[in-house]
């Protein structure tokens, strides 16, 4: 039974979510009683809502395998006792017994969002492996965002102009950077910093280029492919291999060339 608590742990957990989504949906708190309704001037009773036996089981059973699909479960390789334990956890939270999400659980939804996040990554990898793929996506997001491009592959918006010279490329400047995986909502925080003093000629190729565009107080977007930040080399954990990777970045300052870092 140890190995199958947590699953059902995890279930009742996401079926208390449901009922908390739809109470945030509804504009209340989960928990709150509904807000109670001005009553009506006509003396005509009001209908009686719509009730969920109205509809056929089968779409309830086709909204559990969306949300399965939905959230890679049939990926995860659980045990056929594993998935009753889950759906277990999900009737005991109808029923208003829902199990304590305990230390065991907590260590299985974590594998849980690991294994989901290297699938994700993995699928992102090989799709920019595919042929065309890559330009693909750069030409999209030039286009979706109003970026220009260099004659390096570099996609980039000056957002605002700043003041003042631009940095050569022996300079030294301080920065800031938000970098985002090529879906433009994963955040990199291996990849982000805040305030660093560097060298230009010490930045990634791609920003390297982009920030000898900006001058002192400047702001860019740049959507850096994958030839100009880690190529063929070794890249950090958590950062997709091969896919491009977007980078907000403000100039702060230029210190100038042969300035101590």
């Amino acid at each position: 039974m140890k190995s199958t608590r947590p699953h059902v742990a995890i279930g009742a957990a996401i079926a208390l979510s449901f009922a908390a989504r739809a109470a945030s949906a509804a504009g209340q708190a989960p928990g709150d009683a509904p807000a109670q309704a001005p009553a009506p001037a006509a003396t005509h009773p009001a209908p009686p809502a719509a009730s969920g036996q109205a509809y056929p089981l089968s779409a309830f059973s086709a909204i559990g395998s969306s949300f399965a699909e939905g959230n890679r479960l049939p990926e995860l390789g659980w045990s056929e006792a594993q998935v009753s334990a889950f759906i277990d956890g999900i009737r005991a939270a109808f029923n208003g017994r829902p199990f304590p999400f305990d230390d065991a659980a907590k260590q299985v939804s974590a594998e849980m969002g690991r294994r989901v996040q290297e699938i994700v990554s993995r699928e992102r990898q090989e799709a920019f492996a595919q042929p065309g793929e890559l330009a693909r996506y750069m030409k999209d997001v030039s286009k979706r965002l109003g970026l220009e491009q260099t004659d390096s592959g570099l996609c980039y918006a000056i957002q605002s102009a700043g003041k003042g010279n631009r940095p050569g490329p022996g300079d030294t400047v301080v920065m800031s950077c938000n970098a985002l995986a090529a879906d433009g909502a994963t955040k990199l925080p291996q990849l982000s910093t805040e305030r660093v003093r560097i060298k230009v000629a010490d930045l990634l190729p791609g920003i390297a280029e982009g920030i000898q565009l900006m001058a002192n107080t400047g702001q860019a977007l740049f959507v850096v492919p994958p030839a100009l930040s880690f190529g063929q080399g070794e890249w950090p954990q958590g950062v997709d291999r091969g896919a491009p990777i977007i980078f907000q970045v403000t100039l702060h300052e230029v210190v100038g060339a042969g300035a101590s870092r």
